[in-house]
């Protein structure tokens, strides 16, 4: 079995009890699948030593595991915090889930935890049916996701360096070839030009490619993409910064390309696990574009998009000057544009009610400067998204 076949996810449970290993077994039993839920394979081990061998060889037959349930604690082995650290050694992917009956315990370093925080979740026992099949579920499709997310990555990144190697020969080629120095500099200028506008190409292939994943918001990126570049015109930025912007609103949803479709057009109220992973997406698309080399700091920009100056943001909680400007402004864009826009939860809000949002939360939430001249530009300059 490879990493998945027919739509089925390898599912590593590891406990000292036996009778919960054949409750695991029956929830998420292979034999009798459910329409609405992917298939799973079970492995059951019940010492820390044996879970970790397990992942040892699903990696060296390419059929690593989506997700682990481990027990904290499996007398007389090791307790689940070594086999979650072990086990994350091996295979930094895995989604691990840690079951324990206890409320409270100091087992394991603050240190262990937060090398792989976004990959480690506590359930509490006694456990339900339906807990483990929504963990499993939501786990199994982030999981699948996130190795789609570094095949584009390593696209992504074959293409500039595709791109960017292009641009080297074009430029050995004018050097020899034009002895002319104002006509060199005439080519070298229209060979930045094309790689700008390939650049341009590129991102707005990679934007398309997000919202084809959620068509009830079909242009967002680009809508916050151009109330973007309005603001940022009306704080007379230098036009480098403008353009930086600019591009990193375009992209500022990139994230969401790691999450399952059906989360994207969920038409009711979300589940705590399922905010938790949309909430997710401006540290995902950091970690996309945090190995291209743009002109400007698209990935800072992007993983600061939903920060607050009071701090109440995320995924960091940033405030005040330590969130870029540019930042500070695709923030104020994208709530502008979702609340005037229809989503599949609720329909339109209206421009009117969006703009009431930032004006109430002016030097709260938002940057006043920014509060200031986005209100500018839909009073003074009739300011309208694009169709």
């Amino acid at each position: 079995m490879s990493e998945s076949d027919n739509n089925c996810y390898r599912i590593l449970v590891v406990d000292d009890d036996s009778a919960i290993l054949d409750l695991y077994q029956r929830i998420l039993d292979p034999t009798n699948p459910q329409p609405s839920l992917p298939n799973f394979k079970i492995t059951c081990c019940s010492q820390g030593d044996d879970a970790v061998n397990s992942v040892k060889c699903s990696i060296e037959e390419n059929a690593p595991y989506a997700v682990a349930f481990l027990d904290l604690n499996m007398p007389p082995g090791p307790d689940g915090q070594w086999t979650a650290d072990e086990i994350q050694k091996l295979d930094p992917g895995i989604n691990i889930v840690m079951v324990t009956g206890y409320r409270s315990t100091d087992t394991g370093s603050k240190h262990s935890v937060a090398n792989f925080s976004d990959k480690l979740l506590f359930l509490q026992k006694p456990f339900y049916r339906q807990e483990i099949l929504q963990f499993s579920t939501a786990l199994s499709s982030k999981w699948q996701a996130e190795r789609q997310l570094m095949l584009l990555h390593t696209e992504l990144e074959d293409l500039i360096e595709k791109r960017t190697a292009e641009l080297v020969e074009s430029n050995k080629l004018l050097k020899i070839e034009i002895e002319n120095r104002a006509l060199v500099q005439e080519e070298l200028e229209q060979s930045f030009q094309n790689l700008k506008k390939g650049m341009d190409s590129t991102i707005q292939a990679i934007a398309m490619t997000v919202e084809k994943r959620d068509p009830y918001t079909s242009g967002h990126q680009m809508r916050v993409a151009a109330l973007t570049r309005a603001i940022a015109e009306e704080l007379e930025l230098p036009e480098d910064q403008i353009e930086g912007a600019y591009m990193a609103a375009s992209l500022h949803d990139i994230g969401k390309i790691s999450l399952p479709a059906e989360i994207l057009t969920k038409p009711i109220q979300l589940t705590e696990i399922e905010i938790s992973l949309i909430q997710a997406h401006s540290q995902s698309g950091y970690d996309i574009l945090k190995g291209i080399e743009f002109p400007w700091s698209i990935a800072d920009i992007i993983i600061q998009h939903h920060e607050r100056m009071d701090g109440s943001g995320y995924p960091n909680g940033l405030a005040g000057d330590s969130i870029l400007i540019e930042a500070r402004i695709v923030g104020v864009a994208d709530v502008v544009e979702t609340m005037s826009s229809h989503r599949p939860y609720r329909p339109s809000m209206g421009i009117e009610k969006a703009l009431a949002e930032i004006t109430q939360n002016s030097g709260i939430l938002y940057d006043a400067e920014v509060v200031t001249a986005c209100l500018n530009i839909f009073s003074k300059n009739s300011f309208e998204f694009p169709n």
